[in-house]
């Protein structure tokens, strides 16, 4: 067959002209049945209309014809790839580079599939080769970036994609993913602009869309958001997940309670509107944006709304149902083997509450494995889990792999410090991996998810007679469920002209994250200004998307509290030392309505700053309360009214001397109760040891059963 009618074909081809080119092809093959290039021609159009199977038949065929056509090989990688035979694609990929060894675009898919393999070091040493042999090759360079960012090394990421860019300046994807890595380092301006410019050079770019309207609603800009949600919506009617991140969205800071109802009804809507759908996920960690976290700062019950949400995902995502098959096999061992799981089991708040209680664990009882997400950042405190650790697991993003990974340990206890702030871990959860499951308070809210059967709680968080707030069993130990080690070895503390604050102002510190300040908060705040005219309030977030909601809260206060836009500071985000310093330098901390603080009050007890606090019904705003209890202090800085609140912060505020007394009891109490705590290591022991032998008889222990050592 004449080249002339190959190059014809190419151009139509080229040209879109898809079926024109098949039917063509058709009736060329018939003419001339030995032409390997006609059949690798018809397999690559295949391949364009998703026809991958009959592609395969195509592309072997041509290469019975002739087995040295590299490009053949290479195409026939690329169907195996697009039909998840990894291994399949590999190995064909490598056949091509065996006959052509400096074919770069086999060497960069052989990147991409090793990296679905999650084989990192030889995606990476393949998109390399790739741009060894050819140093203008982009998108190489793009694919580089996506496994190093994958891999948490953000200025790898960056570089490439930059250079990606550099080649081709018109490169959509890359620019996308460049506003990923922006958007994971808190540079949210360069992530929008990158998003924007991405969408620019390609009308019809679904991710980033969804991604540029994901970020838009985490900063609060719901109104844009809803323009790019809308485009994304048309371009990808029949998507499930895209519909699931944009009805089931939640702003983090809203204006007012009315606000907080809007979003709960369309919340609930939603869930009623996805129930008729159905679909396999294979990294719906990854996929699935929307997130429960935020319902807990509403000031509402959740259990029936976690409890409807865990339905729904069970329904319309039935490959999250799985059931190990090593639940019912008896274990001969002469340990427990229990599995810590969790993303933040680092420099985190979670590593930080619940690292003690892991790396104190007695080892003569128990064997402990760790298990990672692929977002756990690197931290000494990482290190030090791991280190004493009988194993260490970093978890798949696929759902499936995630399965086998845990199931392959046979674990007798799952310990859950979280679920709800890790999309991969709350959906890691609705498996049934081991025969003892527990959830605890690093987000102090009930799951929802029936394969969790304990919630640790203790005695002193959980209010007695109070109706049933939990899906789980609630197990309460008669201490603070953690072995909290205070940092060592932090330096001398910053005073308030180091933190740029002002010296001669009576200071009332807030430093939570700010999603946490519900709208009932702005008026005790107000009235803490107002009774104490020469005082200023200071809150964290001045930086990434903390700047965002920050005017957000500015604008709600614009409508009713004025003053507090007058004399509410703003600090930077803050590292250990300067947190801890500034626990020091303001004269009380406010624990925020609703849902308090929990590590940050262990922090500010190194020095011993009073807590107003005002507990309620819900453990998320009850841990300040217990604390002080557990430390024995007496008169405690604990209200029951908003009024109580005010005049104790102020009273705290003004009288130098009590303030100082307390400060002194406190530091003192929380070395003697609160941290490092013993009595709190044997009673989580207990607690799993009891746990383990009801489950060896099939049984669990009962809802509300206390432990007291």
């Amino acid at each position: 067959m004449k080249d002339q009618s190959i190059q014809e074909l190419i151009d139509l081809y080229n040209s879109g002209k898809l079926d024109i080119v098949e039917k063509k092809i058709v009736e060329l093959i018939k003419k001339n049945p030995k032409s390997f290039v006609l059949y690798n021609l018809f397999g690559t159009i295949l391949v364009d209309k998703k026809n991958f199977n009959q592609a395969l038949v195509n592309y072997k065929k041509s290469l019975e014809i002739n087995p040295n056509y590299a490009e053949g090989h290479n195409n026939l990688g690329v169907a195996f790839y697009k039909l998840r035979k990894f291994n399949e694609s590999i190995d064909s990929y490598q056949r091509a580079i065996k006959i052509k060894p400096n074919f770069s675009k086999a060497h960069n898919n052989l990147g991409l599939a090793y990296k679905e393999l999650e084989k990192f070091t030889e995606s990476i040493n393949n998109y390399q080769k790739a741009i060894k042999i050819n140093p203008g090759y982009a998108e190489a360079y793009n694919n580089l970036g996506v496994t190093f960012k994958q891999l948490g090394e953000l200025n790898e990421s960056f570089n490439n994609y930059q250079k990606a860019i550099k080649i081709n300046p018109e490169y959509a994807e890359a620019y996308n993913n460049l506003g990923n890595v922006y958007n994971s380092n808190q540079k949210i301006d360069d992530a929008i602009l990158n998003y924007k410019k991405a969408i620019k050079l390609n009308a019809n770019f679904p991710e980033a869309y969804s991604n540029l309207g994901n970020l838009l609603k985490e900063i609060g800009e719901v109104e844009e958001a809803k323009k790019y949600e809308n485009k994304l919506l048309s371009l990808r009617p029949n998507d499930i997940e895209y519909k699931i991140n944009v009805i089931l969205s939640i702003s983090p800071i809203v204006s007012s309670i009315e606000e907080i109802n809007y979003c709960r009804n369309k919340y609930e809507k939603g869930l009623d509107l996805l129930k008729e759908y159905q679909y396999l996920s294979e990294k719906p960690g990854d996929t699935i944006k929307t997130s429960t976290f935020l319902l807990g700062y509403h000031a509402k019950d959740n259990l029936e709304l976690m409890k409807n949400t865990s339905d729904l995902f069970r329904k319309i995502i039935p490959n999250l149902n799985y059931i190990s098959k090593n639940i019912d096999k008896h274990k001969k061992q002469k340990k427990i083997r229990v599995g810590f799981i969790s993303e933040f089991l680092t420099r985190h708040t979670v590593g930080k509450l619940f690292g003690g209680l892991i790396k104190n664990i007695d080892r003569k009882k128990f064997e402990v494995v760790i298990f990672h997400t692929q977002r756990t950042k690197k931290s000494i405190n990482k290190n030090e889990i791991d280190n004493i650790s009988d194993k260490v697991i970093n978890l798949s993003n696929r759902i499936k792999e995630q399965h086998s990974q845990v199931e392959n340990e046979n674990l007798d206890i799952i310990f859950y410090p979280e679920i709800g702030m890790s999309q991969t871990i709350y959906f890691l959860a609705f498996a049934r991996l081991a025969p003892v499951q527990i959830v605890s308070w690093g987000h102090p809210e009930t799951t929802g998810i029936n394969t969790i059967d304990y919630f640790l709680s203790s005695i002193l968080l959980e209010p007695a007679n109070t109706k049933k707030k939990y899906s789980e069993r609630v197990i309460c130990l008669s201490q603070f469920p953690l072995y909290y080690q205070p940092p060592q070895s932090l330096g001398p503390l910053k005073n308030r002209k180091d933190l740029e604050l002002p010296e001669n102002a009576r200071l009332y510190g807030c430093p939570q994250s700010l999603f946490k300040l519900h709208p009932d908060f702005d008026l005790i705040l107000a009235e803490i200004l107002f009774q104490d005219p020469e005082s200023c309030i200071v809150l964290i977030g001045g930086e990434g998307k903390e700047k965002y909601w920050s005017e957000i809260l500015k604008k709600r206060w614009s409508k009713n509290y004025t003053i507090l836009n007058k004399k509410v500071l703003f600090t930077k985000t803050l590292s250990l030392l300067e947190f801890i310093s500034l626990c020091k330098c303001v004269d009380v901390l406010l624990d925020p309505l609703h849902f308090g603080g929990g590590n940050s009050f262990l922090e500010s007890m190194l020095v011993g700053t009073p807590s107003i606090t005002m507990p309620e019904t819900h453990l998320k705003t009850n841990v300040i309360a217990a604390a002080y209890k557990q430390m024995k202090i007496a008169n405690p800085p604990i209200v029951q009214s908003s009024k109580e609140y005010v005049n104790l912060a102020v009273k705290l505020a003004q009288d130098d001397k009590k303030n100082l007394s307390l400060r002194e009891k406190s530091k003192i109490a929380a070395n003697k109760y609160l941290y490092n705590n013993l009595k709190a290591l044997k009673e989580f022991e207990q607690f799993l040891e009891e746990a383990h032998i009801k489950a060896q008889s099939g049984n669990k222990l009962k809802d509300g059963h206390k432990i007291e050592s």
